[in-house]
């Protein structure tokens, strides 16, 4: 069970510790170009609106009639429901199906996966198994009747049913492939591998001789023994597109990383952008007005150039973030009070919780309202009642915002924490951070006319 998660699975398959693996590809009508993403995830209303539908569930049964023949088989659906709907159908023709899922009690899922490994239960329609370390060395055929477009969940979708056993001779995966665009296209066997040629029932991963003995029996006219057990046209043939947006811009620089790299405000660059003065090398499609922006490092540089704008990088970053304190433009009070309560609560890392920041913008706008001072400008969050959890947000979302856009500061691992760059604090003296506070104070009363 552990060799895929020691191994890849290409390797693993070469050396003979996992089973090879063919593939047919079974086309949809299913239309799922218009299905939104959020980064690698679909989103969930739009697919189940396009893949929930008697059509598509009836040309899974028809392919495993069709095709399948009484073999052991996981069907991987979408949701719950999906899989529950898919078995309904099975049962219909008589075929003994169970739909299983990691929201059933753990009785009633072992119960099933024993009676699909063991007893009478053929197909098998399963949702959410992958995290209950499960897989089944009976399974000779899968379907991916999931659209993903997370290269994991695919891969380990696939692990379940790659387990040796004797007299398995290969893993056969069907994909069940919907009309995608180009940005949301889910994994199938051929993308994972990068394997642009398709002939079904062909292998799609396995060891050398194996292939080598497929080809020879093709090229001599004659059928390897799978299309004796799949009813498939040997002769049948087509190139797959392999754009795979996640591939294409692996090694390129999105927006957000754009605006950390140069020392100018975020608001700056997406203004170019919209204005034509800065062209993204690839735009990803993220819904119906929203797009994720992807350069090439080289026009990256190239922008920062043409503008004038600094690159920041570790050696300057502590300059930089000085540079920044020292202009420190202000529209609200909001920079010096975040630095005064970051170097007030802050450990030696740099790290400071959130918690303690929202009670230092609470006890400092309060006092100001007690000794009858000027609070803020007017509508200010301040000026009215307001949660905690509202400060927090003012707190990210405008004096942060701006050290982050910089690389200054970031979020932590620890999502209770914020911190100020390492590269920041391993130059930082604490005449500087004297200086820093001293600076905040001049600041706020030179913006309250004090």
């Amino acid at each position: 069970k552990s060799i895929a998660h020691k191994l890849d699975l290409k390797t693993a398959v070469e050396i003979g510790e996992l089973v090879p693996i063919r593939c047919i590809r079974v086309k949809t009508n299913v239309d799922i170009s218009n299905v939104r993403i959020n980064g690698i995830k679909y989103n969930t209303q739009d697919l189940e609106s396009k893949l929930f539908i008697p059509e598509r569930n009836k040309v899974i049964v028809d392919t495993y009639i069709d095709f399948v023949k009484n073999k052991k088989t996981v069907i991987f659906c979408a949701s719950v429901k999906h899989a529950s709907e898919i078995a309904e159908l099975f049962k219909e023709h008589n075929i003994n199906a169970a739909a299983v899922s990691g929201n059933m009690k753990n009785t009633e899922r072992k119960r099933i996966l024993n009676q699909y490994e063991y007893g009478d239960i053929n197909v098998l329609c399963a949702c959410d198994l992958l995290n209950e370390g499960w897989d089944s060395p009976k399974t000779e055929v899968l379907f991916m009747a999931r659209p993903t477009m997370s290269k994991t969940l695919y891969t380990q979708q696939l692990g379940r049913g790659m387990r040796l056993l004797e007299g398995k001779e290969y893993l056969m995966v069907f994909d069940f492939i919907d009309n995608a665009n180009l940005f949301n296209m889910p994994y199938s066997l051929h993308r994972l591998f990068n394997i642009k040629e398709y002939r079904p029932g062909e292998y799609v991963l396995a060891p050398e001789n194996k292939r080598k003995l497929d080809k020879d029996l093709i090229a001599k006219g004659e059928k390897p023994s799978v299309y004796l057990d799949y009813p498939i046209d040997i002769r049948d043939y087509e190139i797959v597109d392999l754009f795979n947006w996640q591939e294409e811009v692996k090694d390129m620089i999105s927006l957000l990383q754009f605006v950390r790299m140069v020392d100018v405000q975020s608001e700056t660059i997406e203004r170019y952008v919209r204005e034509g003065k800065i062209i993204p090398d690839l735009e990803i499609p993220m819904g119906e007005k929203r797009t994720f922006k992807y350069f090439k490092e080289e026009n990256v540089l190239k922008y920062a150039k043409e503008f004038g704008w600094e690159l920041i990088t570790p050696a300057n970053m502590k300059d930089k973030f000085m540079d920044f304190i020292k202009k420190m433009d202000m529209s609200y009070s909001y920079k010096p009070v975040l630095l005064k309560g970051i170097f007030d609560h802050m450990d030696d890392k740099g790290r400071v919780r959130i918690d303690d920041l929202v009670n230092y913008f609470i006890d400092y706008y309060e006092a100001r309202r007690e000794k009858g001072l000027i609070v803020e400008k007017r509508r200010c969050l301040y000026l009215r009642e307001y949660t905690r959890k509202e400060v927090e947000r003012n707190i990210l979302s405008n004096p942060f915002k701006r050290f982050e856009d910089m690389n200054f500061m970031k979020k932590s691992k620890d999502i209770e924490y914020i911190e100020i760059s390492k590269h920041i604090m391993k130059k930082l003296t604490k005449e500087e951070i004297k200086w820093i506070i001293g600076h905040c104070d001049m600041k706020l009363n030179e913006y309250y006319g004090e």
